[in-house]
């Protein structure tokens, strides 16, 4: 079933399909994600982030992989 998530890094409204991936697959599973990244991501959030988000993510661990990635503040909080 798709449910509708807000993403708990930027608070943006999402669509996670991650549980109907047979039947179309979620936008996430297109995202190329670092060991680390799926590190941090597991050590600081316990639901799907949007698209952007893990982007974001992982570009900043791309750049500068000895910093600490920061969230940006959420635009709306749920």
């Amino acid at each position: 079933m798709d449910t509708n998530s807000l993403c708990p890094r930027c608070g943006g409204a999402f669509m996670c399909e991650a549980e109907t991936a047979l039947q179309a697959p979620c936008a996430c599973f297109a995202v190329q994600l670092s060991d680390a990244a799926r590190a941090l991501l597991r050590e600081r959030y316990t639901t799907c982030l949007c698209v952007a988000c893990l982007r974001a993510v992982q570009a900043a661990l791309e750049a500068a992989p000895d910093q600490a990635v920061t969230p940006p503040t959420p635009s709306r909080m749920a």
